[in-house]
Formats: C-alpha cells, sequence, structure tokens
C-alpha cells in the first residue's frame, strides 16, 4: 500500500478527522475505500478532504458518504445506502450538509450548531464555526461522529467555489477518484420548508450565520452580510443592540423603539424591484434586535467612488422615481434619500439595478413633523417645519442626481457647505443654470406644492413606465418660466442625464440669487415657521437628525 500523504489536497475545502475519539469514524478513514481521500497529518491523525478533489458528474455535489456507492464509503448496517451529502448551492456558493438518510439519523453538533429540526428541511449550511460536527446512524445519531476542519475562511471558501471550474483547470485525477453515480431515487428527501412571515403556520427563528466583517455600523448597532443556515441564501442582517442606559438597564427609548418598528412595518407591506426586499425580524424582545433584508452588491456613494463603473445616472434616476412613486401611493416619505441609501445589484444581462433602502427614518404622511435626515439632501420645508409630504423625497433625488453627475463639481463643493440653507441655494442655482439637470429642475422648486412628483417625472421622463399611481391620476406639471424655458431646449432628458458636460464651478449669479431671495420670501410668507422654528441658515451641517 502506497504511504499516505503528508498534506491537504489543493482543491480540497475542508477535511474530516474523527471527533472525540470516535472508533468507527477513525475506522472510516483507515479503511482501503477511502484511502484516496485520506492523509496524515503532522500529530498521525488521518484526514480525509472534500472539495474538487472528488469528481463528479453533478456540478452541485461535492461528496456523497453511504453503504455503498458513494464516494465516503461506511460499512455499518445502521449507516444508509446513501446516507448524507456535501452540496454547493449554485446561487449563492455555500456549502451545505444534506441529510438523505432513510430515517433521518444524519445530526449536525458544536458550540453554534443549527440541528435538524421539525418542520425544517433536511440540509444546513456548513462552514467554519457553523455546524462543525457531523453524527450519522443509529438512535443518537453518533454512530459515525466527524469534524469538520477547513482550510479557508467563509468568505474565501465562498469563492474558491464561485471559481471552481478555473481553479480545477490543470488537475488531473485518476480514474480511481471519479465517483460513482448513485441511485438518484434515494438522494430527494421529503421536503420540510421553513415556515416564512406571511405563510400559514407557525413562525420559526431565523438561523443564520455572519460571514466577514461589518458591511456598516450606527450608533445601536451593524449590518452583516450573512447566510440563511437553513436554506443557503445570503442576505443583510442589521443588529440593533438595546442601548444600556444610567440604570444598568437595556432599554430603548418610546422614540427609538416606534422608529425601529416603524421601520418594520413599513418595509414589510412594500413590495417593488427598486426598493430593498424585507424578509423578516425577530428578537423585539430579548437584547438584540435582528433585521433581515436582501444582500445588495453596494451603494451607488462606493460604486461611484470606486471610479470603475458605466454612467449609471439615468437608471438611478428612473429606478429610484420608481420606488419614491411606489411609496407616495402607500402615503410613505422615505425622508432620508441619498446616495449611501442608494443600493444596487448586478442583472444577469450586466445591468445594474438600483433600490432604495434604510428605511430608519420613514414615516406616514400624517405622522411626520420632526426634521430628520441628512442635511446636505433635506428639502426646505423641513427645516421650515412645513407640511411633510412625498414631495420631500422628490428634493433629495435631485441634489442626488447632482451628487451623481458631480453637476458643476457638486461633490466636492458640498463638503464645504457650512449650513444647510448654504446647500439649498446651492441646489437652486444649479437647477437654474446646469443644463445637464434642466430637464428636471421642476423636483427642485421650493414650494412643495408647486414641486413636481415622481409620478410626474415618471411621465415626463420615462413615458410613464414604472409607474405605480394609476396614469389618469397624475396631474399636469406646474409650469413656471425657468421650467417653460427650458422645456423649449431640443435635448432630450436622456442625454441630460448621461452626463452631457456641465460647468466645472458652480457658482449663483447675483441676479439669480435675488430672485431665489424672492422666492424664498414669498414662500415663506405663504407657508410660514411653526413657532421657534430655525432658519435655513441657522442649521449648522450636521445637526437635525432628530428621531421620530
Amino acid at each position: 500500500m502506497p504511504s499516505r500523504r503528508r498534506e491537504g489536497h489543493p482543491l480540497a475545502l475542508f477535511y474530516l478527522v474523527a471527533y472525540d475519539n470516535n472508533q468507527n469514524a477513525k475506522d472510516a478513514l483507515a479503511h482501503s475505500d477511502n484511502r484516496h481521500h485520506v492523509w496524515m497529518r503532522e500529530d498521525g491523525t488521518l484526514a480525509l478532504d472534500i472539495g474538487f478533489n472528488i469528481r463528479s458528474r453533478s456540478s452541485a455535489i461535492l461528496a456523497t458518504i453511504g453503504r455503498n456507492d458513494t464516494d465516503i464509503r461506511l460499512h455499518r448496517p445502521s449507516i444508509s445506502k446513501l446516507h448524507c451529502s456535501f452540496e454547493i448551492d449554485l446561487h449563492t456558493n455555500v456549502v451545505m450538509l444534506h441529510d438523505r438518510s432513510f430515517h433521518g439519523t444524519t445530526q449536525v453538533y458544536g458550540e453554534n450548531a443549527t440541528p435538524f429540526e421539525h418542520q425544517r428541511q433536511r440540509q444546513v449550511v456548513v462552514q467554519e464555526d457553523l455546524n462543525t460536527v457531523i453524527g450519522m446512524g443509529g438512535a443518537r445519531r453518533n454512530l459515525y461522529q466527524f469534524e469538520l476542519i477547513w482550510y479557508r475562511k467563509p468568505a474565501e471558501s465562498m469563492e474558491m467555489v464561485k471559481n471552481r471550474q478555473e481553479i480545477s483547470r490543470g488537475y488531473e485525477d485518476p480514474p480511481s477518484l471519479i465517483r460513482t453515480v448513485f441511485d438518484e431515487g434515494d438522494t430527494e428527501p421529503p421536503s420540510r420548508r421553513e415556515t416564512r412571515p406571511h405563510t400559514a403556520g407557525p413562525r420559526q427563528k431565523m438561523r443564520y450565520a455572519t460571514i466577514g466583517p461589518p458591511l456598516g455600523s450606527g450608533q445601536f448597532g451593524t449590518v452583516h452580510k450573512a447566510v440563511d443556515a437553513d436554506t443557503g441564501k445570503l442576505m443583510a442582517v442589521k443588529i440593533l443592540r438595546r442601548p444600556v442606559a444610567a440604570s444598568g438597564q437595556d432599554n430603548w427609548t418610546p422614540s427609538q423603539y416606534h422608529a425601529l418598528k416603524r421601520e418594520v412595518e413599513h418595509l414589510s407591506e412594500l413590495d417593488h424591484p427598486n426598493i430593498v426586499d424585507y424578509i423578516t425580524s425577530q428578537g423585539w424582545d430579548g437584547p438584540e434586535v435582528e433585521i433581515f433584508m436582501g444582500l445588495k452588491a453596494g451603494t451607488l456613494k462606493s460604486l461611484l467612488e470606486s471610479g470603475n463603473c458605466p454612467t449609471v445616472a439615468e437608471s438611478v434616476f428612473h429606478h429610484i422615481l420608481q420606488a419614491l412613486d411606489c411609496l407616495a401611493m402607500k402615503d410613505i416619505i422615505h425622508r432620508d434619500v441619498k446616495p449611501e441609501n442608494i443600493l444596487w445589484v448586478l442583472l444577469p444581462d450586466g445591468q445594474h439595478q438600483f433600490q432604495l433602502g434604510d428605511f430608519g427614518l420613514c414615516n406616514r404622511a400624517v405622522t411626520a413633523f420632526t426634521t430628520v435626515g441628512s442635511p446636505i439632501f433635506m428639502a426646505p420645508e423641513m427645516l421650515w417645519k412645513g407640511e411633510q409630504t412625498h414631495k420631500v423625497d422628490v428634493w433629495s433625488l435631485f441634489v442626488t442626481m447632482l451628487w451623481t453627475l458631480d453637476a458643476g463639481g457638486f461633490r466636492h463643493m458640498s463638503r464645504k457647505f457650512k449650513s444647510v440653507g448654504e446647500t439649498q441655494e446651492a441646489v437652486q442655482a444649479a437647477a437654474s443654470n446646469l443644463d445637464v439637470v434642466s430637464k428636471i429642475q421642476e423636483m427642485a422648486v421650493v414650494n412643495p406644492l408647486e414641486r413636481a412628483s415622481a409620478a410626474q417625472m415618471l411621465v415626463k421622463c420615462f413615458n410613464g413606465a414604472g409607474l405605480s399611481t394609476p396614469r389618469n391620476r397624475v396631474p399636469a406639471l406646474i409650469s413656471t418660466p425657468a421650467v417653460a424655458a427650458a422645456e423649449r431646449s431640443p435635448s432630450p432628458v436622456s442625454s441630460s442625464l448621461a452626463g452631457r458636460s456641465a460647468p466645472k464651478n458652480l457658482r449663483r449669479p447675483e441676479k439669480n440669487a435675488n430672485m431665489w431671495t424672492a422666492q424664498k420670501r414669498i414662500e415663506k410668507a405663504r407657508y410660514p415657521p411653526r413657532a421657534q422654528s430655525p432658519g435655513l441658515r441657522s442649521i449648522r451641517m450636521g445637526e437635525g437628525n432628530a428621531s421620530g
């Protein structure tokens, strides 16, 4: 018999060793049927590699384990012909353990185990620090016990799975390593799908594991990339920790608690391709609240700052208009539209799909009254303590487009604004003077009653494509002299948003400054501020982010 290898196979993802000195596991590792996948560690113990070193006709199966005609053979009679298998989720590139045994005698153990349970599918994710011990056979499911030891961190393992075909090139295994084909009739267990929210049946706790470092953090918690331990699907989880009060007790203030509940309630009733998808939430009675949402590739801000992206302005504009129109139909105001809160995914055709996310400041129009949001993107009525409507978000999207197009050097200039009033004067100057946004300047009208709605802009710019509002309920745009002049320009909207040249330095000419000041005075007289409300110039940058 040839000597044992002294190192793992370069194509392996992890290896199995006998757990807790389990003798049956030791015998299986030493058996001649499994010798091609086994190597000897420095301490003399045997390890069995599992990964792309074990070839199969199926691209989704890493290895099968059973009594015969499987990749790894266990010889005790209580083991099923096909007992379990390690398989790849081809959509997410995670590895899952499937229980294929006749009597359901496969189980997982370990500190962070998510064991097989009634009413859940007989499958679980396996990765470093998750489901690290497996047992098979016998009434206690521990006749054989193996420990899984991974060569790489979860994110690195997923990347290797993703690039498996390229990585496997150049390796030729002897015929003895190629798997035999097992009986397909024994591979499908009965369906035991996990019950999700909004379906009949008892609700079960979401079981998950985080992957890699946090995606972001805030005052009360962090956002992580995570994997659903039962389905293998990737998602984002916002973990919010109760703040510790002076008394030493963990608790939310009433406004914080209601803001969180409001975010979840509003997200749960929204179903739109351009709004981040809500999955579920849990832990409201515990020390941590977990909110699960669809995982995205990144934010608009990070995409544009990377410099490695095609022109996306028109797609951003169209997609977020659709999201805002959907919100308006639900009487919901987002109140924090900005590049950091616009997420994206790459579609199979290579196009970007943009989605509006982070609904932490959203509210119903009838109950929205506090000054919240990011100062640069705030609408004037937010500072005047005026009535808040869905037009608040339209103004914010206009400013977002200035930032996206970097119209007149807006990105650099926005870092120097000292007050919200200064920001809003620059926005007005841009709407009046920059050709690149001249076709959408109705979104930057100070008076919210005369400002365009998302539905109106969808009709004007995209012939109503993507409307949630019925077309016959979309009123005509209110025309002003400046808008009428822009309408006479022959330039199409699409070319304006595709990045036509704009002035390098955005300055507000005096004649336009006087015009804007007069307009501001008229609007303040028409919509007087509430008592003790701050003026535009009294709100300093970075203030005005109250909750509620």
